[in-house]
């Protein structure tokens, strides 16, 4: 079946002519709702991708190979001639003249990649022994400017992906101004980076909600859909302190304030930014991730004995299957298949997970899944009598 925003154009065009909308309106509606890529569109794009990825990996097995017997200033020199000729290739394929878009995004992916092996490749050669998050500081910093300007969609992921491996550096450091836990060793806090990242998650979908009506709306997909993937699996970290194991191994450990503070402030302005531009459709949203930030916030403030570490992790377990629920019943409206099979991966691998958690205690394992079954039973319920209404609706507009 084709995507809503194929039939789209069709469809508005019908309204227009037997005036149920202005032109006006069905231009608004086009632009909220661009027609989505082709599969064949699709797959040439994957094939970029995986041929980009080959392609800096046959490479750095080539050097590695010869890496003894190369000079240091060499390795700088053929390291800046790859950066040009990435780059170089990418704005020929994909801005002037433009002609193949995808592998465009391909060439300026791998000049990303590429950016950090030079920052790698300077440190070890005069032996700057820093931080490591300096150097994934330097890298976000390098390229988070340029996917903006050149709407490449591949860069844009790595970018996002600089910033949370950057992100969860500090908040491990011990001597990071961004540490969330109060004390311990370095892996202490578990539980509160994965609050943190929730956090985070959330705070990028609703940045993507936002970008959906703005100039950037090609980037709005993908930051609505790591968005999701980032605060269902922290959700899904945090639902594993429901097992007694993990909580009685927990570390006894407190959250600093300064960091999940500035985490809020991030949170709310994206909310208000979504709220803003997305309109309704934020709204909506707040309400699936609510649970979430209750489980989030018990971590942060509600204390780690072992009893509080249930509790939570029971919320945490609630809160991704009310997640997984909004990402299917959103999915269906909106016509995005990503968030149905995100929504549906993220029940599988909750419903597997509580299995094995509960399996010793049938008494528990009932419960669960007597629950778990009612909602299933009312969502479905639910569906069919929304289905039923929008087909009767539809078919009055047609008469």
């Amino acid at each position: 079946m084709s995507a809503f925003e194929n039939k789209l154009p069709d469809a508005s065009a019908e309204w227009v002519a037997e005036g149920l909308i202005t032109q006006e309106q069905r231009a608004a509606l086009l632009a909220r709702h661009p027609p989505r890529e082709s599969g064949g569109h699709r797959f040439v794009a994957i094939l970029s991708m995986i041929g980009a990825t080959l392609l800096a990996v046959g490479l750095s097995l080539l050097v590695a190979a010869h890496w003894a017997r190369i000079g240091d200033w060499v390795k700088i020199i053929a390291l800046l001639g790859l950066l040009a000729v990435a780059h170089g290739a990418g704005w020929r394929f994909k801005i002037s003249p433009g002609r193949n878009p995808k592998t465009g995004d391909a060439c300026f992916m791998v000049a990303s990649v590429l950016f950090l092996l030079g920052i790698a490749l300077v440190s070890q050669i005069f032996h700057l022994d820093r931080r490591p998050s300096d150097g994934v500081l330097l890298w976000w910093l390098g390229i988070a400017l340029l996917p903006w300007l050149v709407r490449a969609r591949g860069m844009q992921g790595v970018s996002l992906a600089a910033g949370l491996i950057w992100l969860g550096l500090m908040f491990e450091e011990n001597d990071s101004w961004l540490r969330l836990a109060a004390g311990g060793p370095h892996w202490a806090g578990s539980e509160l980076q994965a609050a943190a990242f929730f956090m985070i998650g959330a705070a990028l979908f609703f940045a993507g909600t936002a970008l959906r009506s703005g100039t950037r709306a090609d980037f709005a997909g993908l930051h609505e859909q790591g968005g999701l993937f980032v605060a269902g699996a922290a959700l899904y970290a945090l639902s594993l302190h429901w097992s007694r194991y993990v909580a009685a191994s927990s570390d006894d450990v407190r959250a600093r304030w300064i960091p999940f503070a500035l985490l809020a402030l991030l949170l709310a302005a994206a909310l208000v930014w979504a709220a803003r531009r997305g309109g309704p459709d934020a709204r909506r949203w707040l309400w699936w991730f609510a649970p979430g930030l209750v489980a989030a916030g018990g971590f942060v403030l509600g204390g780690n004995a072992p009893a509080a570490f249930w509790l939570w992790g029971a919320v945490a377990c609630l809160a991704l299957f009310w997640l997984s629920l909004g990402m299917i019943r959103l999915g269906l409206a909106a016509g995005r298949e990503s968030w149905i099979n995100l929504g549906l991966a993220f029940i599988a691998l909750n419903v597997l997970t509580r299995y094995f958690d509960l399996f010793g205690t049938m008494m528990e394992g009932g419960v669960f899944f007597v629950v778990t079954g009612a909602i299933v039973l009312s969502l479905g319920l639910y569906l069919e009598k929304k289905r039923r209404s929008l087909l009767a609706a539809l078919r009055r507009e047609r008469r």
